[in-house]
Parts: C-alpha cells; sequence; structure tokens
C-alpha cells in the first residue's frame, strides 16, 4: 500500500504499508470487500498470512453482517440462482429512489441509469472435473449462511460451496436415500457450537397419520445423525427452509392426530407452521394470524424486515403479505401488503412464492416459483419487475453474504476440502 501527497512546492512524500502500524492496515482491510481482499493476498506474505487468517476471516464477517443488518430494509444484495446447470450471481443495488434490472442481453439497449443491478453468469458448474463427476443437471440451492450456499446435485449429492472464493466441499451422502422421494432441506448456523448444519426432513404416511423424520448433518463432525421421533406433519411442498432467528421454518399440513382447538391448545386449520431450532434441535409451531379461518391458504413463507412473513390467500381475493412483527407472538401479525393473484398482462396466476427481503425504496423481492422468475413488486404501483427468468428447469434463489468463510472452516481435519476449478 502506498500513497503520494503532493504540496504546493511539488514537493512529494509517499506513505507505505512499513510506515502503518499492523493494527491500522488490519482494520483497514477489514472495510474492504472480498473480491478486494483476495486480490490482496499478493501483496506480501504478511498480508497473505493476514487475510487468510481465521481471526481475520471471521471479524470481517461480523463487519459485514453490522453493514448488512436483518432487521433494516436494505440497499443492496447479493443472490445466488440456479437454472437447470448453470448458477448465477445477481448483485442488486439500489440507486436514488429507482431500481433497475437488465440482463447481459438488454445492457446494450438499457440507458446509462439503469446499471445498478449486475447479472453475471459464474459458471455452468463449478467444480465439475474436479469432483470426477458428470455435469449436474439440476442444481438446488436450499440454504445460504455465514457466505456459504448449500448445493444439491441432481436431487443426490450435496456440496457447500463459497461463491465469492470458489471453494468447495463434499457433503457425504445418508445413508438412507430413496431415489424419487420427496426430501425437503434446510441449512444454517447453530451459534451456540459455531457450526453449520444441513438438515433434510421427509414425510411419509403411517395408518392414516403424517410422519416426518428429520436427517441432520453437521459440518464440524461431517456425519449425519437421524431424529428417531416421528413429528405428526406433512411438508406441503419443496421449497426450503426458511431461515431465521437460528431456526428453519416450513409450511406443513397437520395429521390427523392433532384434533381441533378445545382448550387444548391445538390450531383447528390444517395447516401449520413449524420451527426447528438449529442449537436445540427441537421443533415447535409457530401460531398462525387470524381465527377460526378454516380454509387459510398458504402460498409462501420469507424473510422480511428481519421479520417472520407469509402470504395468504382469502377467499380468492388476492394475497395478503403478513408480518410477526415479534417473532412468537400470534397477536402481533399483521397485514403488510396485498399483492395481486395476476401479473399485469397476464391470465396466468402467480401461485407459490418465496419472499425474500424488502428494499429501501419498499419493493419486496421475490421468487415465483410456478413462473421459475425472480422479481420485484412495487406495493405503490402494483406492479412486477422481473430481474431473472430461469427459462427452463428448477429456478432456485437464495441471498448470501460475501464473505472469505471457508467451508473448511467448520469441519475436521480430514473432511474433503476442494477447491473449485
Amino acid at each position: 500500500m502506498k500513497m503520494e501527497t503532493n504540496n504546493s512546492s511539488s514537493s512529494s512524500f509517499s506513505i507505505t504499508s512499513k510506515d502503518l502500524p499492523c493494527e491500522i492496515i488490519e482494520e483497514i482491510l477489514l472495510q474492504l470487500p472480498v473480491k478486494s481482499l483476495l486480490r490482496f493476498k499478493c501483496v506480501s506474505k504478511s498480508w497473505l498470512n493476514l487475510i487468510s487468517d481465521h481471526k481475520f476471516i471471521k471479524s470481517h464477517l461480523h463487519q459485514s453482517t453490522k453493514q448488512h443488518p436483518h432487521h433494516d430494509e436494505i440497499s443492496d444484495t447479493h443472490l445466488m440462482l440456479s437454472s437447470t446447470s448453470l448458477i448465477h450471481s445477481l448483485h442488486l443495488q439500489l440507486s436514488n429512489t429507482t431500481v433497475s434490472a437488465n440482463s447481459q442481453e438488454e445492457e446494450e439497449e438499457a440507458p446509462a441509469a439503469t446499471d445498478a443491478v449486475e447479472l453475471e453468469s459464474i459458471v455452468e458448474y463449478p467444480v465439475t472435473s474436479t469432483l470426477r463427476r458428470p455435469a449436474a443437471k439440476d442444481i438446488k440451492i436450499v440454504g445460504s449462511c455465514n457466505g456459504l450456499l448449500c448445493l444439491v446435485l441432481d436431487s443426490q449429492h450435496m456440496i457447500i460451496y463459497n461463491p465469492s472464493t470458489r471453494l468447495v466441499r463434499e457433503v457425504p451422502n445418508p445413508e438412507e436415500t430413496v431415489v424419487g422421494k420427496d426430501y425437503f432441506y434446510g441449512f444454517g448456523y447453530d451459534s451456540r457450537n459455531d457450526d453449520c448444519k444441513i438438515v433434510r426432513a421427509t414425510s411419509s404416511s403411517r395408518e392414516g397419520n403424517f410422519v416426518t423424520q428429520f436427517d441432520i448433518f453437521t459440518l464440524r463432525t461431517n456425519a449425519w445423525r437421524t431424529k428417531t421421533k416421528t413429528l405428526p406433519f406433512y411438508f406441503m411442498s419443496s421449497v426450503v427452509g426458511t431461515l431465521l432467528n437460528g431456526a428453519l421454518h416450513w409450511a406443513v399440513r397437520r395429521g390427523i392426530n392433532i384434533t381441533p382447538a378445545d382448550g387444548d391448545g391445538h390450531d383447528p386449520r390444517t395447516f401449520g407452521i413449524v420451527s426447528f431450532d438449529l442449537t436445540e434441535e427441537t421443533y415447535k409451531e409457530v401460531p398462525l394470524p387470524c381465527d377460526g379461518d378454516k380454509q387459510f391458504a398458504y402460498y409462501g413463507l420469507g424473510v422480511l424486515g428481519g421479520r417472520l412473513s407469509m402470504l395468504h390467500s382469502p377467499h380468492g381475493s388476492g394475497y395478503q403479505v403478513w408480518v410477526m412483527k415479534e417473532y412468537g407472538v400470534k397477536a402481533s401479525w399483521s397485514v403488510y401488503t396485498t399483492i395481486p393473484q395476476k401479473m399485469e398482462d397476464s391470465k396466468e396466476y402467480i401461485g407459490l412464492m418465496s419472499l425474500l427481503c424488502v428494499l429501501k425504496n419498499g419493493e419486496i423481492l421475490m421468487m415465483l416459483h410456478n413462473h421459475k422468475k425472480a422479481v420485484l413488486y412495487n406495493p405503490g404501483q402494483r406492479k412486477f419487475r422481473t430481474i431473472f427468468n430461469g427459462e427452463i428447469g428448477s429456478s432456485q434463489l437464495a441471498l448470501y453474504l460475501e464473505s472469505l468463510v471457508s467451508p473448511k472452516t467448520y469441519a475436521p481435519s480430514s473432511s474433503p476440502y476442494i477447491p473449485a476449478t
């Protein structure tokens, strides 16, 4: 690092990194984005050691988390999207009060003011040759935490991937995996044990009752465990678990052994929301808004402004976006906005959605699963804008935080650790 300063007499002096205390250099580097830090590893051996140090990586992650707090509306965000065998990185950045999104094909026609959103195709599949496996025909994103993504390849194989550093780690397959069976995934961080966990759930029916089993993979042990307790509910869709407050949330349908409310605390509705605490590895039901609506129709869970959100369509009159202002408190549910059932100039219903975040200008970022699109919805104008169209295959989308965290960070020394090619 070198700085030159000219004074009025044209004399100059330079300041190099040798002139600055190590603490100041570290504090400066902690403010920089991941891409810059990866380049600066080449500056010197001491910078390489510092930027690669586990303590520095953890401090940088903490600094990035402070700059992007979950409870605030955000002005920019990073997304990872999958479309068939492709994965894409999307940086959505707010410019003044207007958000525009243009694919690479549209950039030539776009006015200069629309360059706030960048869509970059990363790779067709980052580790095909390294893993000695044919290119994946389908890549499903099942969660993101601490800058790491959990991906399921061809509905069978799992990897942990850092899209910023391109480092990859394979996850061993669970012992019992049935091809064609519906599995429901989630990925998150266990703060007490400083560990990341993958949760896989599968549901079945026994004697007229729904039964759900959880399989849990911890990165530090590099092993799967099965929660033997059967749970009386059925997962309603293949949408991945929504991560909030250290717990994964899924929409479920209750079994017939759950009785109507008669003073025992049970909700009479067949639909419910279940949370799975990643630290305690226990589940509980999250109370639904309203009372007595037995036809409560579910269309998607999400996190808006750091609060749990869900979609409800009362009497087919549009999708109400409900937000739980105080987590776990039923009375704190309130309607945030209403989304029309159909997109403009379209006869097709929107269908299943995932709500991802609220931008600072009030637009809601969401994934339309039936249409395989990522869109921005403007509540004031009641208009949608497509920012990514998956076109074919099963599109998936997840927010992620750029970080230096390695997949090997939460792993025993014997775990496979593979740099992506």
